[in-house]
């Protein structure tokens, strides 16, 4: 079935009777339909005399007096736009009188720009971990407290509608979008602390944050604001027996404070507002010598003076044991202090759990206290020194203090 086009004076379409019904020129009056366009642009339509139609039995088209294309501008409409005398029906594109379509303006969709922070303006120069250093070790789910510290090394006042951003890594149940809990200004240092909670499961984690300003900025430290500080830890489970808990290994994943506010850890020896120092040789009180970590804590230099260490969350199980030798560190003979252990519980009240008063006398003391009381809850541990007096020459000296576990915990599921 191919459609020829062949010149004729009058574009015509005819049926006629055959053998076989064909499409032929007869002189049975016929209908023909040529819509045409003439170069006045009117459409005009022409009528002939009535169709006739003999039924065939194989249907054929033969083309006659069909409708052709004429270097005139009448327009017809053939199933062809290619510049042939066929007729074709392959959809080409040919210019014609056609009126066609001109495409209309569209929007094109453009993305907003990130804000990009001034660099001169909110900066952030990292200056210590004030708490929990890299690495850190905590049992699963135990929740601690980091501190950073942290200067303002750009040229506007950070405000407390600035906010604490998680930009990767591990949120440890820590408090994305956290407010600034105070203003900082130009040059100004401050530490900003936030609580966390270890993950379930052993490994590492660590949390990468920023701060973002009342414009949505985000940025960092370094010359170029985008670098950010985080919280490195690394999950274990404690042994089952033995030593469970190291409060000198751990020492500063406590949080340390006296009168004079938030203290370093490690910190600096003899330093006026506290300090708390880690050991690997303890030098006792009656001038002997230990090869085992320790602790010595200074309260600060003003009368009745104390510091104090409130140590990550602990699961203690019944039969935990706290253990450790107290004294006045050798040599500190003016020392005259309190030893505290205390407890911290979800309500964040510090609860008394021990004391004992120590004076520079020449010996030393050891402690052995069953936890067996606190066993099943979620406790922080909280050691506190406290100056009996004057705290110029007092040096408290904790010699291994840690928990111990005499046995596994056992646990008895009732039978309905």
């Amino acid at each position: 079935f191919t459609p020829t086009s062949t010149p004729s004076s009058t574009p015509t379409l005819t049926f006629t009777p055959t053998d076989t019904p064909t499409q032929t020129p007869s002189n049975t009056p016929t209908a023909t339909f040529t819509p045409t366009r003439t170069p006045s642009n009117t459409p005009t339509q022409t009528f002939t005399s009535t169709p006739t139609l003999t039924p065939s039995r194989t249907p054929t088209f033969t083309p006659s007096n069909t409708p052709t294309r004429t270097p005139t501008s009448t327009a017809t409409f053939t199933p062809t736009l290619t510049p042939s005398f066929t007729p074709t029906f392959t959809p080409t594109r040919t210019p014609t009188n056609t009126p066609t379509r001109t495409p209309t303006s569209t929007r094109t969709p453009i993305q907003s720009p990130t804000p990009t922070p001034n660099l001169g303006c909110d900066r952030i120069e990292f200056v210590t971990d004030v708490t929990i250093p890299d690495g850190s070790e905590f049992a699963p789910g135990s929740s601690f407290t980091k501190v950073w510290r942290l200067k303002n090394a750009g040229t506007c006042t950070w405000t407390k509608s600035y906010r604490l951003v998680l930009v990767s890594g591990d949120l440890m149940n820590g408090q994305n979008l956290m407010f600034l809990p105070t203003e900082v200004a130009p040059g100004q240092t401050f530490d900003l602390a936030m609580n966390f909670k270890a993950p379930v499961i052993e490994g590492s984690y660590r949390g990468n944050w920023q701060i973002r300003n009342d414009k949505g900025e985000i940025f960092g430290t370094t010359a170029t604001a985008n670098r950010p500080f985080w919280v490195d830890i690394k999950v274990k489970a404690p042994n089952l027996t033995g030593t469970i808990y190291d409060f000198v290994s751990n020492a500063c994943s406590a949080q340390w404070t006296s009168g004079a506010g938030t203290l370093d850890c490690p910190g600096v020896n003899r330093d006026n507002d506290g300090f708390v120092l880690k050991q690997s040789t303890a030098r006792l009180e009656d001038g002997s010598f230990r090869l085992t970590p320790s602790l010595l804590t200074a309260p600060q230099n003003v009368s009745n003076g104390y510091i104090r260490g409130v140590y990550p969350s602990f699961t203690v199980q019944r039969g935990d044991r706290f253990r450790a030798i107290i004294n006045c560190e050798g040599g500190a003979t003016s020392c005259g202090v309190l030893f505290r252990v205390d407890y911290q519980l979800a309500d964040g009240i510090i609860r008394d759990f021990w004391a004992f008063g120590e004076r520079y006398e020449g010996d030393y003391f050891t402690v052995d206290l069953d936890l067996t009381p606190l066993a099943g809850q979620d406790v922080k541990f909280v050691l506190t020194v406290l100056s009996l007096g004057s705290a110029s020459g007092d040096r408290a000296l904790w010699v291994e203090p840690r928990i111990v576990r005499t046995a596994p915990a056992v646990t008895v599921t009732p039978i309905p």
